[in-house]
């Protein structure tokens, strides 16, 4: 009866001691959820209880990126006397895909494939950033960790990164601001007198159809600016004169009941 005791306590120690084992290392293929964005623990219980600012994290990318298209970031992870590195980077709105071969997406986040070389104690990854179908901002998010490359978390750090704040901007290169307005309005452009580009900025107090055309002095209509559906809001359109003479020129806003005109001069 003790010799089967025995076997029985052997055979549950060896469970547990895997079962923990499975726990520690388990996660060497990443981890998502880690960020800013969903935690404020980021890789704390396994790698550290808290930040630490000796371990440098950094995205790097453009700020300005048009509606759906992609652009190339990359995340820098540094610490001296560190020699491997892990990833979480995550975006409230766009999409994300790896381009480096060491990274893979999971959950929509993207986090490496196992323990990332690092080399004279840093490493970088390139990723693809999709920016929405619609003009806003978005923001970009990003944990880093920077190991030992001895398969434990003893003596691991991790850090967040500063979140990357994206403006998306139509291709139109209308930009839309979805605040709060009670009014209609449409402004004066500026600059103006201009040559050849100005800004024409307008809100829009009920979601609806717009329209915003240019006419000359003769009330030819010479551009459509605007004519789609809109969200209320703040919006601004650049308009460009290069193709047209000097001279006076009419731009018109309706939407639903409102409709408004103002002058602009065009002086090359």
């Amino acid at each position: 009866m003790k010799k089967y005791r025995q076997k029985i306590y052997t055979a549950a120690f060896l469970i547990l001691f895997f079962s923990v084992s499975v726990i520690i290392y388990g996660n060497d293929d990443g981890r998502t959820g880690r960020t800013l964005k969903s935690s404020t623990s980021g890789c704390g219980g396994c790698h550290g209880s808290s930040a630490n600012t000796g371990v440098s994290v950094l995205i790097n990318g453009p700020d300005t990126v048009t509606a759906g298209q992609t652009a190339e970031f990359s995340l820098t992870i540094s610490q001296s006397g560190k020699t491997g590195a892990g990833l979480d980077i995550a975006t409230r709105n766009g999409t994300l895909a790896p381009v480096s071969s060491t990274i893979h997406l999971a959950n929509g986040e993207l986090t490496q494939n196992t323990n990332i070389s690092m080399n004279s104690g840093s490493v970088t990854v390139q990723f693809n950033y999709t920016a929405p179908g619609a003009a806003g901002t978005d923001t970009l998010w990003a944990t880093g960790l920077a190991t030992n490359s001895n398969g434990g978390t003893s003596g691991d750090d991790w850090n967040w990164a500063s979140s990357k704040r994206i403006t998306v901007k139509l291709a139109t290169g209308i930009e839309s601001n979805n605040s709060l307005v009670n009014n209609y309005k449409l402004a004066q452009n500026y600059p103006n007198p201009f040559n050849p580009v100005t800004k024409i900025k307008y809100e829009i107090a009920e979601p609806g159809f717009v329209t915003l055309k240019v006419y000359n002095s003769f009330g030819k209509e010479v551009a459509s600016l605007v004519n789609s559906k809109q969200n209320s809001g703040s919006h601004e359109v650049n308009f460009s004169g290069s193709e047209l003479a000097s001279g006076i020129y009419f731009y018109k806003i309706t939407s639903g009941n409102f409709t408004q005109t103002k002058s602009m001069i065009l002086l090359k």
